[in-house]
């Protein structure tokens, strides 16, 4: 049974949280080729396979997806058995328009760790282009658990040629080509949102315990992308980043016990007025009503990854509405720190 706060030290603020992050999309397997023969100098028992999915038309032009991937003969477990060495991206003619090659490693008879990346087109008013998502699965040394990494790809037009758009700008900042992007500012009395209309694009995030939902701003047609908000407040004469708020996809897995405690702020700050110790039973109904978080942008050569920091959750329980924030307040919620489900 978790120990109720009140008889312990205050938590720690929560650090930022390095996340893995996947697209809220389907995997596009194609249709594979017939398997080739062994490469030579790797393992006598690993095939060479394709996978081609599209085509995708982009500014008047169609693209073919093409998945070159390694899978290991006699491997008894299918999910280690195959795994992604390659991404090419083609246009009508079979010219290629961006190539990618990605490292494998085989250990006790099977890949040390698995890639795997799905594609789906996107369009809006200001064009069209592709979203690539990966996801790798690799085995932690302490208890042999999956650890899941996701990262993604937004390719568009630039300088009129396919290719990846890279890391989202900040809000308020213009992009080469692209459009400028105001900024959401939190006062007193609402926000005022500041910003041009380029499309936008949802992105279904792990943030380490739940899902979000995070924004982004494209305009596929001059390679422009930037932050979908950015939200900031005046402290001592400046103004700083804070949490805006985002939707969330949780499933909860309560815990087994009778009874747990939570820490309930009144606003998504440590600091800020006095926290309530709220007692949980398996019969208190429990409702996630939103979160709020600072979110900034990772790149790792051309693969993008959200990380989240001051996360929060938005919670009623039962008749009382308020934050939690914290890894073992989440817990308490049946939200535990893991990995995204495969």
């Amino acid at each position: 049974m978790r120990i109720p706060p009140f008889m312990k030290k205050p938590l720690l603020p929560a650090c930022a949280l390095a996340v893995s992050l996947c697209f809220g999309v389907q995997s596009l397997r194609g249709r594979p080729a017939a398997p080739q023969q062994p490469s030579s100098g790797v393992d006598a028992r690993v095939e060479d396979i394709e996978l081609r999915t599209g085509p995708f038309a982009i500014a008047g032009q169609n693209y073919t997806v093409v998945l070159h991937e390694k899978r290991l003969a006699g491997v008894t477990d299918p999910a280690l058995a195959q795994t992604l060495a390659g991404l090419e991206i083609a246009d009508a003619g079979g010219n290629p328009s961006y190539r990618k090659v990605f490292s494998f490693a085989i250990e006790q008879g099977r890949f040390s760790r698995i890639l795997t990346a799905s594609v789906e087109p996107a369009a809006g008013k200001t064009g069209a282009g592709l979203v690539i998502h990966y996801r790798e699965f690799a085995t932690a040394s302490q208890n042999g658990a999956a650890q899941v990494t996701e990262s993604w790809q937004l390719f568009g037009l630039v300088n009129g040629k396919l290719a990846p758009l890279g890391k989202p700008a900040p809000i308020g900042e213009g992009t080469t080509g692209g459009p400028y992007m105001g900024v959401v500012m939190k006062a007193v009395n609402g926000s005022v949102s500041v910003i041009s209309q380029p499309d936008t694009f949802e992105l279904r995030a792990w943030t380490g315990y739940f899902y979000v939902i995070v924004p982004l701003r494209v305009d596929w047609s001059h390679g422009g992308l930037a932050e979908g908000q950015r939200c900031i407040e005046m402290f001592g004469g400046r103004l700083l980043d804070v949490g805006c708020d985002m939707r969330v996809e949780a499933a909860r897995k309560p815990p087994g016990d009778e009874f747990t405690f939570a820490r309930l702020f009144v606003e998504a700050k440590e600091n800020f007025g006095s926290v309530e110790h709220v007692v949980i039973g398996k019969d208190s109904k429990v409702e996630i009503l939103g979160s709020r978080a600072i979110t900034t942008w990772n790149e790792n050569g051309d693969l993008i990854q959200p990380v989240f920091s001051d996360l929060w959750l938005h919670m009623r329980f039962d008749d009382r509405t308020g934050w939690i924030h914290g890894q073992e307040d989440f817990a308490a919620v049946g939200l535990p720190a893991g990995s995204p489900a495969p």
